[in-house]
């Protein structure tokens, strides 16, 4: 197998909008790795978190969304227990379910700290981008 050069492999890696890659090639490899960040979450009454002037000061609902096309996990594998669970307080960063897309494997993880009151999807659920995956309270 011939790997293109580094530029060209970047290139078609963005291109792809791949968020993993990983080439193997004898004792040569290459792992391309790109981070994910989830949009900001958006209220329960549709406004964006940033507008700070329209947000009640007390607890408010928060959803985390898909950050892109794929199938939504709730576990690391079958045997193992979900990554969250409704009352659970997570934390800023925390994993919350992974999306497979193309058979590559990417952890969605919260961009706010918060109590689950709501999980809306299902383990091996088909999810479209920016569907409500999740439900906070903070």
């Amino acid at each position: 197998m011939e790997i293109p050069s580094l530029d060209e492999l970047i290139s078609k890696f963005q291109e792809a909008g791949l968020t993993y890659l990983e080439i193997k090639n004898g004792e040569n490899q290459i792992t391309l790795k790109k981070e994910i960040k989830i949009a900001a979450p958006i209220t329960n009454e549709q406004e964006s978190v940033t507008d700070k002037k329209t947000i009640p000061e007390k607890s408010k609902k928060i959803t985390i969304n898909a950050p892109f096309v794929g199938t939504f996990y709730t576990s690391p594998s079958p045997q193992e227990d979900t990554f969250v669970k409704i009352g659970d307080k997570i934390q800023k960063g925390q994993v919350i379910g992974i999306i497979e897309a193309m058979k590559m494997m990417t952890e969605v993880k919260s961009e706010v700290t918060g109590t689950i009151t709501e999980i809306l999807v299902t383990n091996e659920s088909t999810v479209e981008y920016n569907t409500p995956l999740i439900v906070l309270k903070n």
